[in-house]
């Protein structure tokens, strides 16, 4: 029976994980590297997409955004979304994008993460399940780091 629970619990633990994988990022223009960005992170799985995200010249920020409702006199009827920059990344923090291979409930997906000097995870800011599309952000993550981080 203890074999078993322990064999149970390796099956499980084995599921899931992150791991960095090899990538040699590739290169294009700066231009189309923001369009890139913008549109994996708004076009991702809708259990990571934020309500609202900007790069601006110091920063990449993302917001998960607020819903009230308002009912009464001197109120209209109805939702409003709040959006603030709730997390800010600024682009002197950020060492290396990396591209990671992790298994989430037996499936493959890839994740593309900012960290800092030390290694650590600032920031998962990409998943996908097509290694492609995660290619594409990490070199596209790179062009701006390497460009924000000349320019500032």
């Amino acid at each position: 029976m203890r074999y078993l629970l322990s064999l149970l619990l390796v099956a499980t633990l084995s599921g899931c994980g992150t791991v960095p994988m090899a990538y040699q990022p590739k290169d294009m223009s700066l231009e189309q590297a923001y369009i890139v960005v913008e549109q994996m992170v708004m076009t991702q799985h809708r259990n990571w997409k934020p309500d609202y995200f900007v790069m601006t010249e110091h920063y990449i920020g993302w917001d998960f955004g607020t819903v009230s409702k308002s009912v009464g006199t001197g109120t209209s009827f109805g939702n409003t979304t709040t959006r603030n920059v709730g997390e800010r990344v600024y682009y002197n923090q950020i060492e290396e994008v990396k591209l990671l291979s992790w298994k989430r409930k037996f499936k493959q997906w890839y994740v593309v993460s900012l960290t800092d000097l030390n290694g650590r995870v600032l920031k998962h800011i990409f998943r996908t399940r097509q290694l492609r599309d995660a290619e594409l952000a990490t070199d596209a993550l790179n062009v701006i780091l390497k460009d924000r981080q000349t320019t500032n």
